[in-house]
């Protein structure tokens, strides 16, 4: 199996929930996001699951170069 890197869970760290859309972020990174975009129907190595872990890492106040 390959493995998606920052996709697994809790691989990408959780914020403060200000707002509905953190807990559901949040959500996503404690399942992990791979799970998370599989269960919507994208695939583990697709553009969609990779721009996703990429946002949530940015949103997650990693440096965007490393994200």
């Amino acid at each position: 199996m390959h493995r998606i890197p920052h996709g697994g869970p809790g691989e990408i760290p959780p914020v403060d929930e200000r707002v509905p859309a953190d807990r559901f972020e949040n959500a996503i990174r404690a399942v992990g996001a791979v799970t998370a975009c599989e269960w919507f129907g994208h695939a583990a190595d697709s553009q969609f699951t990779a721009d996703t872990i990429r946002e949530l890492r940015i949103r997650s106040g990693l440096p965007q170069e490393s994200a």
